[in-house]
């Protein structure tokens, strides 16, 4: 008897994931960029500083489960999130 595969361990459940990991990462690049080429007005510090802090722990978990579209998709969310937060510092301090 074959063993019993979870329900996240099928292709089409891969799939979506990786698709939601596409469409996080494309928005959250898209608003790094933007605040780069446009400037950081209507940024909210607060909110980068925390979605930092969520992506991170985030990804602690999707590394503890050993997920790889999660740490993709969380280490993407991370590395934007401080992007946009240091852009966003960057320009308050200036």
């Amino acid at each position: 008897m074959p063993p019993h595969r979870r329900a996240s361990d099928t292709g089409w459940v891969k799939m979506v994931g990786w698709a939601a990991c596409m469409v996080l990462a494309g928005s959250l690049t898209y608003t790094f960029v933007r605040a780069l080429t446009q400037g950081p007005e209507g940024i909210d510090p607060l909110f980068f500083g925390l979605q930092t802090l969520a992506s991170t722990l985030f990804l602690v978990y999707s590394l503890r489960l050993k997920n790889r579209i999660f740490v993709v998709a969380n280490a993407v969310a991370v590395a934007n999130a401080v992007g946009t937060l240091l852009v966003a510092l960057t320009a308050r301090g200036n």
